[in-house]
């Protein structure tokens, strides 16, 4: 009998998050504060984990998921790409209470400057919106070993929901090991409602 490939020990991390204001691709996505609990196992390249957060919407309170990914590297390239199955917590309304994501990111260190690339594609999202592609480009500049300044652009295209472009600007400090603090400007090129307005959103996120 064929031995088994031996996997690579597990290296397990847990994520949590208390933000100000809840932000997804560049929209508000919660009234008031947001939390977001985020576990990870990695075996080597491959991943799997889950997150929760509470949201502000018409259909639902929050959000869980599930998701695989990989993570390596690729020709000097640091590549991530994450497939996730989302499920609406304390659903309520007439419209779907899952939807399907797609995410893939590329950035390259480049001494103290790193350019990062992103594109989230869903083909049924939550609400009334379906079929929806965001895009975003931009890059973080280290300043110190615990100080770093970023500023990134993109766009939204939706089905069942307006096209928006959004840009933000923020700054990261790192007082200690396992916290990380951000602080971040947040504007799109749209006015008609709250979601879309700009907005300062301070960000506390402690690593496990």
């Amino acid at each position: 009998m064929a031995a088994m490939p031996d996997l690579p020990p597990p290296d397990p991390t847990l994520e949590v998050q208390l933000a100000s204001q809840g932000i997804s691709k560049g929209l508000r996505q919660t009234d008031g504060a947001q939390w977001l609990v985020r576990g990870e196992l990695a075996f080597g390249p491959a991943l799997i984990g889950a997150n929760a957060r509470n949201v502000t919407a018409a259909d639902r309170e929050g959000e869980f998921a599930g998701f695989l990914g990989w993570r390596g590297s690729m020709e000097g390239f640091r590549v991530e790409a994450i497939a996730a199955a989302k499920f609406a917590l304390d659903p309520h309304g007439p419209t779907r209470d899952y939807a399907f994501e797609a995410t893939a990111t590329v950035t390259r260190a480049l001494g103290a400057l790193t350019p990062r690339i992103t594109l989230v594609w869903s083909p049924d999202d939550f609400g009334s919106t379906r079929q929806t592609l965001f895009a975003e480009a931009g890059a973080s500049l280290r300043l110190s070993s615990r100080l770093g300044v970023g500023a990134f652009a993109g766009g939204r295209a939706r089905s069942g929901g307006p096209d928006y472009a959004v840009w933000n600007v923020g700054l990261t400090w790192r007082p200690l090991r396992r916290v990380t603090l951000d602080l971040r400007y947040y504007e799109t090129d749209r006015g008609i409602g709250a979601d879309y307005r700009a907005r300062l959103v301070g960000v506390l996120r402690l690593h496990f």
